[in-house]
């Protein structure tokens, strides 16, 4: 489907849409219903947020882009129990499994791995290099005088893997832990790329840069970084600028970095160890790669909805 169509569909939703999420949020985890919790207050959103990290729109945008798609037997609840778990990320499947209605542990995990495959797919929809253009000015002759990029890499907790190896070391917070490189366009709302899981330990972020994002713009296009990577002209760092005013609103362009990484990590499965551990290393990166890559999903919508902002 066209990411134009796809743009259409999520902000036609429905208030009957938005109405059958609260009914089975209502129906999955028995919230709220006594006094002290009325469903009709103010801050039903927050509930929900602090819940399955997104409001009850976002979730009905998220169904419609992926009912058509999920295995017979797979329903809107089942969506709710994938959130919970990106959200909560408790230490085991029990505690999971008591916040949705007592499924096995086996039931609870085959369904949400299933609705994280299908939720990951839409990444390639939603987040494109190409929504940097929008509303942006038109580009200069030779190299551009205004990024239309910010981008910053960040590391991620993992538990420590046995046998160690120094690739997972993350200088950023002593432990092991994997690396991702995002970047947002700077003239609107739009995450517009997303690369890994790296090992942390494995390569600087110059080298990120230069095997992932590089490649993928015009040899004339800067992108706004901060003072880490280096080594090639299209990586625009805090000095550059050629007065006091130009680089102090470079800063603030980049610190809007922070916050979509704040908003990452609003979900726990990226903010605490990744305790998910596999015989292969390699179906441990793939199935971080699935929270990642959904959780970025989930974001994008927000930020397509206006439940979440940049500027």
């Amino acid at each position: 489907m066209h990411s134009n169509k796809l743009a259409q569909q999520i902000m036609k939703i429905t208030n009957g849409a938005i109405e059958a999420v609260e009914d089975t949020a209502r129906e999955t985890v028995g919230f709220p219903d006594y006094p002290q919790r009325d469903w009709n207050s103010k801050d039903k959103e927050e509930q929900f947020v602090s819940l399955f990290g997104a409001q009850p729109k976002v979730i009905a945008g998220l169904w419609e882009l992926i009912k058509n798609d999920v295995d017979d037997g797979i329903l809107l609840k089942h969506l709710l129990w994938a959130l919970i778990f990106l959200k909560v990320y408790a230490p085991n499947e029990e505690a999971h499994c008591a916040m949705v209605g007592w499924p096995t542990k086996q039931q609870f995990r085959k369904k949400v791995w299933h609705i994280l495959k299908h939720i990951a797919a839409q990444k390639s929809n939603l987040i494109k290099l190409k929504n940097r253009h929008v509303n942006a000015p038109k580009s200069n002759k030779g190299l551009r005088k205004c990024a239309l990029l910010t981008g910053d890499c960040s590391d991620f907790h993992i538990d420590e893997p046995s046998p160690w190896n120094p690739k997972w070391y993350s200088k950023k917070f002593n432990g092991p832990g994997l690396k991702y490189l995002v970047a947002i366009a700077i003239y609107s709302n739009n995450i517009c790329f997303a690369e890994g899981p790296r090992c942390a330990g494995s390569g600087d972020e110059s080298t990120f840069y230069k095997e992932t994002l590089l490649p993928s713009i015009p040899e004339n296009e800067p992108i706004e970084v901060d003072s880490g990577p280096g080594g090639d002209k299209r990586l625009m760092g805090p000095n550059v600028g050629s007065t006091r005013k130009k680089r102090k609103d470079k800063s603030i362009i980049r610190g809007r970095q922070e916050t979509i990484f704040a908003m990452f990590k609003h979900f726990n499965v990226l903010d605490t160890h990744f305790h998910h551990r596999y015989t292969s290393e390699a179906k441990m990166m793939r199935q971080y790669k699935l929270c990642f890559d959904s959780v970025a999903v989930i974001i994008q919508i927000k930020l397509m909805l206006g439940k979440n902002k940049l500027f």
